[in-house]
Formats: C-alpha cells, structure tokens, sequence
C-alpha cells in the first residue's frame, strides 16, 4: 500500500515535468515510433511492418493489463511516437490513456474495438441505481475479430508510415490470408469436437468461445476468486458436464483451478493470451482444444 501511494505521489510531482518536456522536444525530434498496450498488438505491427517500425509496449510481460501504471520511462517514450494502437477497452486504456494524450498530443491514437462486434455485460439494475455491464476487451483471442480488425490495422499504419506503405500492403496480405487459414480451422475444428464446454480461471476466451461455437466456463466470478459455495458449484458442473479441460492464466493462483481439476479428473493447462506470438498461442489452444475435447 505504501509503495502505490509513493508511486502515485511521484507521479503526480512528475507528470507537469514530463508535460513540459514533450513541450521542448516537440519540433526538434521527428515522431517515428508506434505505442501499444499489449505484446499482442506489438505481433501485429511487427508483421505488417517487417519490423522496420520501433514499437514500444506499455504493459509488460507479466504485469496486469487491467492494473498496470506505467513507468516514468514509458511515459517519456512517448514523444517518440506517431501512432498508438489500442485494444480500447483494457483498464490501463481506461485509466491512462487521457494522460498520455496529454504528453504527446499529436498522437494518433488507432482503436482496433471500433466497428467490430463486441461482447457486452448486461447492466444491472439496483433499486434506483444501475450498474453498468463491462466490455469484454479480448478481441485479439478470436481469428475471427483479428481478420475484422486487421483492414483498419492496415489503414492506419499506411496514413502514419506512408513510407512503409509497399511492405504493410505486401506483409497484410500475406497476414491476412494466414488469419484466415487459422480461422477456418478453428470452424472445421468446433463441428469435429464432442465437447464443447471448457473452463478457464479468468474468462479471456469469450470471443474464440462466441466465434466458434464454444462455451466457456469462467472460474473467476465477477473479477474475483470463487467462494467456497462458487467453487463446490463450479467442481457439481464440471462433474455433472464432463468438463476435460482448463485453461488458467500464468499470473493467476492456480489454486481454485487445482481443486477443480482435483475433483473431477480435468486437465489443468497454462496459457497466456498475452504472449508476443499470436499465431503460436493461437494455434497451440487449438491443439490443446483438439487433443482434449475432440476425444469421445
């Protein structure tokens, strides 16, 4: 607790400075770099550029997107940016990116959730009160929302880096036409499997479950860990469905899903829907799919 309220204080005395800094910079340094929130959408930039862009993640490996506050550093990098890609929905997004637009305001910001079906919680009503339901921000887990996104993907990395506009076109075909094999597998895959259910500790699959006829079990209940009677509830369902697969995030406590998986024989797989590699994470919960619930 006393390390996040020194941190948010340091912030506080240093983002002015870090305001006034890209002030003086602006107009000396070209901007040539692109920003993003997640490895994830460094993958993409990297294949439709061949990497000839330098892109700079503001979510680490193995810190929390929905948490993370970004390091002095980070912030200071940003003078260096043309474009920033966002999912649009992420709570780092949410909580930092009204700053970050403040010390860097020629900053395109390229919001890959626009136009494209996204997966909403219903709002609850309290009395006299309503809360409002989430916005599911883990689009890039499904070929199929990565295939819708990836046109508008293109577009703006060509108004940013005209320059690079042959290889971007070059390398979006290319990519394209791979997402688009990966995504027709996943369809032949979901009429093949005997069971459709799995269950997973943080729900990060709720597109690829949506696009491809899947159901998705969440461990995780409201953002927090189950209670017991959740948990006694959740191991009755995956009994009473013959639940053989989970899936649980590497940063979570793998002890819920360990009980689960103790008290019904499941197995218990680690995945990371953050990973740089795209299209080898894709591919290996697809294989994982395949081995566990394609068996009779």
């Amino acid at each position: 607790m006393v390390k996040k309220v020194l941190k948010r204080i340091a912030f506080i005395l240093v983002f002015p400075a870090l305001i006034t800094l890209q002030g003086c910079l602006h107009g000396q340094n070209e901007k040539s770099g692109i920003a993003v929130s997640i490895e994830p959408l460094r993958y993409f930039a990297d294949r439709l550029t061949s990497g000839q862009v330098d892109v700079t993640v503001m979510v680490p490996m193995g810190a929390s997107p929905a948490t993370y506050s970004p390091t002095t550093q980070q912030l200071m990098k940003l003078s260096d940016s043309k474009l920033y890609i966002s999912i649009g929905y992420l709570g780092f997004e949410q909580s930092w990116m009204p700053r970050i637009k403040d010390i860097n305001n020629d900053l395109k910001i390229l919001t890959l959730s626009e136009g494209i079906e996204l997966i909403r919680a219903k709002d609850e009503v309290h009395g006299d009160h309503v809360h409002k339901g989430g916005t599911d921000p883990h689009i890039w887990m499904s070929p199929k929302m990565v295939k819708a996104f990836l046109p508008e993907l293109k577009a703006g990395l060509i108004k940013a880096f005209p320059e690079h506009k042959e290889i971007i076109e070059k390398n979006y075909s290319e990519f394209y036409n791979e997402v688009t094999q990966l995504h027709n597998e996943f369809t032949d895959l979901a009429q093949t499997l005997s069971q459709k259910k799995f269950m997973i500790f943080h729900p990060a699959l709720s597109y690829l479950a949506r696009d491809y006829g899947l159901e998705q079990i969440s461990i995780e209940h409201e953002g927090k860990e189950p209670s017991p009677r959740q948990l006694k509830d959740l191991i009755d369902l995956a009994n009473r469905e013959n639940i053989r697969l989970i899936f649980i995030q590497a940063e979570f406590d793998q002890r819920n899903a360990q009980m689960v998986k103790d008290a019904t024989g499941a197995e218990l797989v680690v995945i990371n829907p953050l990973a740089y590699d795209w299209a080898k994470n894709l591919y290996g919960i697809k294989q994982l799919l395949e081995k566990h619930l394609a068996q009779p």
